[in-house]
């Protein structure tokens, strides 16, 4: 199967169509069911997440591959047992995504033809183990300054990750009609309910189990993709000893079931827990300065399971001297509350961007 044609933005929605997102994390494996009227107002029919057993999927590898399809299969029983269809992602050390330059293709023959033979040079120079090792794809982002080059987004994801969660969804039942990316997911569902803004440089923060992703808006385009190993586990384990709670405790922390005395201990206890997320953004955004010659980061917006921390978001505020912010996944989304249970719906739309983003971009298939 090949990676399928990543488009920003998303293209238009069918009408009427049960639109299927499938995110599997290292944690728990998410669905969100969207529906889309024949005027493309969308609406979230169901969603629901199923824990996956410690192991299951380490560093974005699959170990218990039983474990998952059994996961899944749960999940989807619960949430719509009559969903087929659904679009999936990958992301970690096993996919590459990259800015590249490329020449400008000239007048003569078919113009994407020209661009994807020179991402093929590049990536060819890129990818150790040869190109025939992955499935690749890009996305035009802008021309260079000189006029001559064009910029574009390389992706390349190693065949043996493409297989193993193509496999795992089609085992559980499923058709895996899209294979996206998480920060792409990120982007278009922020793009769909947010105003891009055009004149200054924003980051976009997906903090995972195990990975955050961060992508770079510059000047209303896609600048830039980093992942950093700074993720939730990092900020669980340490808030495990500065605030002496218990697993189900900070199991209950995560989906907002418990609420965190707002004292001054329990804030240091929270900074002092967020400080390797706060060094690995803060690096990402050095980064950024360095490659783009001195862009800075003018806002930040969250997303992920470990936003609903209480004070996570002050904290990476504080210490990046940068305003931060929940995205709101849901803005332009009609929902109602009773689907999502007892969880707040502040740590829904954090929890669910990604799977979101992913039913989002099923509308373009």
């Amino acid at each position: 199967m090949e990676l399928p044609k990543i488009k920003l933005p998303v293209g238009k929605k069918k009408k009427a169509e049960k639109l299927a997102g499938l995110d599997i994390g290292t944690f728990s494996v998410k669905v969100v069911v969207l529906n889309s009227d024949e005027k493309g107002n969308l609406s979230i029919s169901a969603v629901g997440d199923h824990p996956l057993s410690r192991g299951a999927i380490v560093d974005k590898d699959i170990r218990d591959r039983e474990g998952i399809i059994y996961a899944i299969q749960t999940l989807v029983d619960e949430v719509d047992p009559d969903i087929t269809d659904v679009v999936i992602s990958l992301a970690g050390h096993k996919v590459l995504i990259d800015r590249v330059e490329i020449p400008a293709p000239t007048g003569k023959g078919k113009r994407e033809q020209q661009i994807r033979e020179a991402v093929m040079v590049e990536a060819e120079q890129r990818i150790p183990t040869g190109i025939d090792s992955v499935r690749i794809d890009f996305i035009e982002i802008g021309e260079a300054e000189d006029k001559k080059k064009i910029q574009v987004m390389l992706f390349a994801a190693r065949n043996e990750i493409v297989e193993e969660y193509v496999g795992v969804v089609m085992d559980a039942g499923l058709v895996p009609v899209v294979i996206d990316l998480d920060p792409i997911a990120l982007y278009n569902i922020f793009e769909y309910n947010h105003e891009i803004p055009q004149d200054e440089c924003i980051a976009l923060v997906n903090i995972g189990h195990a990975l955050s992703n961060v992508s770079f808006i510059v000047d209303g385009k896609l600048f830039s993709i980093r992942d950093i190993s700074n993720a939730a586990r990092s900020v669980w384990d340490r808030l495990q000893t500065e605030l002496h709670l218990s697993a189900d405790d900070l199991n209950q922390l995560m989906r907002g079931k418990i609420p965190l005395e707002d004292s001054p201990s329990t804030r240091r206890g929270v900074y002092a827990a967020c400080e390797d997320l706060n060094i690995g953004l803060g690096m990402a955004f050095s980064y950024l300065e360095n490659v783009s010659g001195g862009i800075k980061v003018s806002r930040v917006f969250l997303s992920g399971g470990a936003v609903a921390i209480p004070f996570l978001v002050d904290s990476l505020a504080n210490n990046l001297g940068i305003p931060c912010e929940l995205i709101n996944s849901f803005a332009k989304i009609r929902y109602n509350n009773e689907i999502f249970g007892d969880m707040p719906i502040e740590t829904a739309r954090a929890m669910y961007t990604i799977a979101t983003g992913l039913a989002y971009r099923g509308g373009s298939v």
